[in-house]
């Protein structure tokens, strides 16, 4: 049966928070294998099923981006989370989050029931979404170019980080409706997340900081040649100044850099610790599932285990490459700060010397003032970072000790 030949339904598949379901595609996206709840929510026999395009459940109202965005993802051999609508044989619908993840020779989704403070919001972006492709000619990649955008709108840097956020959100919203305590590694990553946000804040300050200085060095100079042969001093202090800044421009280019670096490193462990823990609890539910002649349970068992230790080792060895990063914080920061120290000499030299032989030249003292408060800034900055980078640091070793 094709999927155009499915009657319309408004009406939703019940399923329970427990129901964990998994499906198993081939690298073309054709179904091998699932579990029994999979088979049941979609109201298909596994007959109509098996080595059938994975689109079979696909829903009318899901936006084209949304797949071109998944694929896009998997083929490159990264793991992927997204919130789906399918539709079941009879035309009724449910939604999921789907957490897909490249195996050999294929792809493997596990799907758990969205019910979180996203969802709503998500399901309105996704229905704008539908409206424009369909009276807009978008091409499926420009499409999910759109939703990116509007994920940033929307406070996300990225799709990486909206998938942890989605991924975070929903499983915490599904311990809170199971009646389970929190997951005591997800909270701790949490907060690791919120600590590297705060130092990327700092860090885009600081470079904001860093460009409205760029012109002091400039305005110095003019003012120096304005007032001749009496103010050479603030001239020579001027091209300190600015050979100083320059080596700070440089410095702060690369902190960025590497702060979102440890940004995304973070999120992505987070992630992968969701994705263990999403392999760990369908695993579980296949085992109580008992036999179904239709599917070999001996090669999913098998892939599921590979799948939970497989995501587990790489949380872990993100934890690593996280600690090895923050370690280079105070590197940087250490440099950042002899930097500064160079200007802030610039600018007490500027000062005994506006005192000695140029008093009363309010213009000249003002940029003055201007160093000294962006002086205050970035120290501020720097040290906020360092408290921030040493909080990490501790964070990251304790959940290493007690994941390992």
């Amino acid at each position: 049966m094709q999927t155009d030949e499915i009657p319309n339904s408004d009406g939703e598949v019940p399923y329970s928070f427990e129901e964990l379901f998994f499906s198993r595609t081939n690298e073309k996206g054709h179904i091998l294998s699932g579990n029994k709840t999979f088979q049941t929510i979609s109201m298909y026999s596994w007959g109509e099923l098996l080595n059938r395009p994975h689109n079979i459940i696909r829903h009318r109202d899901m936006p084209r981006g949304v797949f071109w965005l998944l694929w896009d993802t998997i083929k490159k051999g990264k793991p992927i989370a997204a919130y789906v609508k399918n539709r079941a044989k009879d035309g009724r619908y449910y939604w999921v989050l789907a957490i897909v993840t490249p195996i050999e020779g294929g792809y493997l989704s596990v799907r758990i029931k969205p019910s979180s403070e996203l969802f709503p919001v998500v399901k309105r972006e996704y229905q704008a979404l539908h409206i424009l492709e369909k009276n807009e000619p978008l091409k499926p990649a420009e499409s999910a170019n759109l939703l990116l955008e509007r994920l940033k709108v929307l406070g996300f840097r990225d799709y990486c980080v909206f998938m942890t956020y989605a991924l975070d959100l929903e499983w915490t919203a599904r311990d809170a409706q199971l009646g389970r305590a929190p997951n005591t590694h997800l909270n701790q990553l949490k907060e690791l997340t919120n600590a590297a946000k705060q130092i990327l804040t700092q860090s885009e300050t600081i470079a904001g900081i860093e460009v409205a200085s760029r012109y002091v060095p400039i305005n110095l100079r003019v003012q120096a040649i304005k007032l001749g042969d009496a103010a050479a001093g603030i001239g020579v202090i001027s091209q300190n100044y600015a050979i100083i800044s320059s080596e700070l421009k440089e410095l702060t280019e690369h902190f960025i850099a590497d702060t979102e670096k440890v940004y995304k490193t973070i999120h992505e462990s987070l992630f992968f610790i969701g994705v263990a823990e999403a392999q760990t609890e369908i695993l579980s539910a296949f085992k109580n599932e008992g036999a179904d002649d239709a599917v070999s349970r001996t090669q999913d068992l098998l892939l599921l285990e590979r799948q939970e230790t497989v995501y587990r080792q790489k949380a872990l060895n993100m934890l690593l490459e996280i600690a090895s990063r923050v370690d280079q914080f105070h590197e940087l920061c250490a440099d950042m700060r002899k930097s500064a120290l160079g200007l802030d000499v610039a600018r007490i030299m500027g000062k005994m010397e506006t005192a000695r032989q140029l008093a009363g030249q309010g213009e000249l003292n003002a940029y003055l003032d201007d160093l000294e408060n962006f002086q205050a800034s970035l120290n501020s900055g720097l040290k906020e970072i360092q408290r921030q980078s040493r909080s990490i640091l501790g964070k990251v070793q304790k959940l290493h000790t007690e994941a390992a």
